[in-house]
């Protein structure tokens, strides 16, 4: 059979989460039942609380209940796990006040992730208005460009390109793939023109079909470069002083 992409694998855990958060009539009460076992009659009647209330102002019961049912299973404090489902509630509202309340459960807490790492509204609304259907994977490739240490103005301005050129979700994902390899082939002393070359290369293997942003994946690349230098220096740094 052949190899499913990253989008459709991706797609395929978000339908089977969407599946799970639907099922069964009786999840209600099995849901009371254990939360009153874990948590104790007075906190799991505050939880449950704070859960409605979320449910009437449009928000998904299913991740509420799903943020809870991480901290019993965690076994995390009464008290630790209202916080937290309380934090997330709030969350929640704000990134539906950027992507609006009819957004997919899915897409509705990656934008809650997005705002928690200082991702810009106006670009969420954008990319909730123009791509709703791929708005979760835009945001995990948004992510992945934060965690390969490209900065976070750069990765915005990546994504911004990709949909003003229509990228398909597999293009979009291959972005921060392609800033890895970038990193290993001239993030080591390589000259400038090191960067440029590679960068032409990188395009022309993952996006041919489509206008690339040779430039900016370029500026990124060299970004994440010097970021992890300067990790590097200092965990070196702190090794000396220890020792």
């Amino acid at each position: 059979m052949p190899r499913r992409s990253i989008s459709g694998r991706l797609l395929g855990a978000v339908l089977l989460g969407a599946t799970v958060l639907a099922g069964d009539p009786l999840a209600g009460q099995d849901t009371r039942a254990r939360f009153s076992r874990h948590l104790g009659a007075v906190y799991a009647a505050r939880t449950l609380s704070v859960i409605e209330a979320g449910v009437r102002d449009g928000l998904p019961r299913g991740l509420l209940i799903d943020k809870a049912m991480e901290g019993v299973a965690k076994g995390m404090d009464p008290e630790v796990v209202l916080t937290a489902v309380n934090t997330f509630a709030e969350e929640l509202r704000a990134a539906a006040a950027v992507v609006g309340p009819e957004a997919e459960p899915i897409a509705l807490e990656k934008a809650a992730d997005a705002l928690r790492r200082g991702v810009a509204r106006g670009l969420l609304a954008t990319l909730g208005r123009d791509r709703p259907a791929d708005f979760a994977i835009l945001v995990v490739s948004l992510e992945e460009l934060l965690d390969a240490g490209v900065e976070l103005e750069l990765a915005e301005d990546l994504v911004r390109y990709a949909v003003s050129q229509e990228f398909d979700s597999d293009a979009v994902l291959r972005l921060p793939a392609s800033v890895k390899l970038l990193v290993r082939e001239c993030g080591a002393g390589q000259p400038e023109s090191c960067w440029s070359r590679a960068t032409i290369r990188e395009c022309a293997r993952v996006m041919p079909t489509r206008a690339c942003p040779t430039r900016a994946l370029a500026e990124a690349a060299r970004s994440a470069a010097e970021r992890s230098l300067l990790a590097r220096s200092a965990n070196r740094s702190l090794v000396a002083a220890a020792g």
